[in-house]
């Protein structure tokens, strides 16, 4: 079986610089090399210097076509294909991706062709080849409000969700059966046995005493960020309970701002709250081992939360909202579930508190937590995609 894989057209394929969704492929690419499979993987990606310090070239299996977007000649000719073409459905650099990929892809037959992550790239791509064409659908990117959405969903052979929540959204648009979940994986052995012994408490000014909190990602409003320091400046009283922010802005202008904003709130709280910045994401589930408790507070639909899977699989109790796909990664023997409402920072608090001071309850939902763990394993991934790409 011969299958082109479209990436999103921002982060190269192989990730050598990080992304949730690159890293998803790059899965399903390596185990596909091991395992006795009938398939043919062809990606098309962005261009990256960085891509030769990569082993893409001893892929057996796949193949690797790369699409230079960053030359000056190259972007001199995405304004020029933003002069020229109209009505666009995404930014004009994404849009300027996928023609040039469509057009490589007319001269190869593909069985089938996976889109990832953006469902408009159908448009294009059903014009040039008569592959079947599934979306692999990341985030809340199809539902009854996009723009097009049920010409787009028509052209679909099949839509893979990483959620029961994200297939709920693609749901809204018209009764199929087009759509199914396949949940994301992570590495599991990484966050069991992580690298990077160098890294302990010390490391970041913490003592062996202190009842560390977690939160890793982006910097930004949705993520619930405030409102988890806004629970730290009601635990002023308790000076053993600190929090470990893990993560930097995203780069956008406004998110910066945001992100000077938490910085100044934490300075009030300089004795429990430490920034680490960005952090490398092979540093992960070394900070990650430093830590009792995890807190995901994100105040938007999360489409599954790669964060709170990573979390489980070091042990971590956790303390999350009621969002999107995240009780579906979650359950209630490893997670605290909260309400995303006014009381939100108070509840947060509370219930830190709860888990410092119960170290009977800490353990049991620890011990949960690894088990629950092994359901998102990227074996159990792998697997599951492949079993969908052979039944079609």
């Amino acid at each position: 079986m011969k299958v082109a894989i479209v990436t999103s057209g921002i982060l190269p394929v192989p990730p050598v610089k990080g992304g949730a969704v690159e890293n998803l492929v790059n899965f399903y690419l390596d185990c596909n090399e091991t395992q006795s499979t009938n398939i043919e993987f062809t990606v098309y990606s962005v261009f990256d210097k960085e891509i030769y310090n990569s082993k893409f070239q001893e892929y057996k299996k796949t193949k690797f076509v790369f699409i230079k977007m960053h030359t000056f000649v190259s972007k001199l000719k995405q304004l020029l294909f933003k002069c020229i073409k109209r009505d666009l459905h995404y930014h004009h650099s994404w849009e300027y991706f996928a023609s040039k990929v469509s057009k490589k892809i007319r001269h190869v037959k593909f069985d089938v062709i996976v889109v990832e992550n953006r469902p408009g790239f159908v448009f294009l791509l059903s014009k040039y080849s008569d592959a079947k064409l599934i979306l692999h659908l990341h985030n809340d990117m199809l539902n009854k409000d996009t723009k097009n959405a049920s010409e787009m969903l028509k052209l679909y052979t099949k839509v893979l969700t990483v959620s029961k929540y994200i297939k709920e959204r693609v749901d809204t648009i018209m009764p199929t059966d087009k759509v199914q979940v396949v949940y994301n994986g992570i590495d599991l052995k990484k966050f069991k046995n992580p690298l990077h012994s160098e890294i302990n408490r010390k490391y970041f000014n913490l003592s062996e005493d202190d009842f560390v909190v977690i939160f890793t990602g982006r910097i930004e409003p949705v993520k619930g960020v405030k409102e988890l320091l806004n629970a730290f400046s009601l635990l002023v009283d308790y000076e053993k309970v600190k929090l470990l922010i893990v993560g930097g802005g995203n780069g956008n202008i406004n998110e910066g701002d945001f992100f000077s904003e938490m910085n100044e709130l934490a300075s009030l709280m300089p004795e429990k709250v430490i920034f680490t910045g960005f952090q490398s994401y092979d540093k992960v589930p070394a900070i990650l081992h430093l830590c009792d408790i995890a807190v995901v507070p994100s105040i938007w639909e999360e489409p599954l939360s790669l964060t709170s899977l990573e979390s489980m699989a070091v042990g971590l109790p956790l303390v999350v909202t009621r969002s999107g796909g995240l009780p579906e990664a979650v359950d209630d023997k490893c997670a605290i579930i909260l309400d995303n409402d006014f009381h939100l920072a108070q509840n947060i608090a509370k219930n830190i508190l709860v888990l410092y001071n119960d170290q009977k309850l800490k353990e049991e939902m620890s011990k949960h937590a690894r088990e629950r763990s092994a359901l998102f394993s990227k074996e159990k991934y792998c697997e599951s995609f492949f079993i969908f790409l052979n039944k079609l």
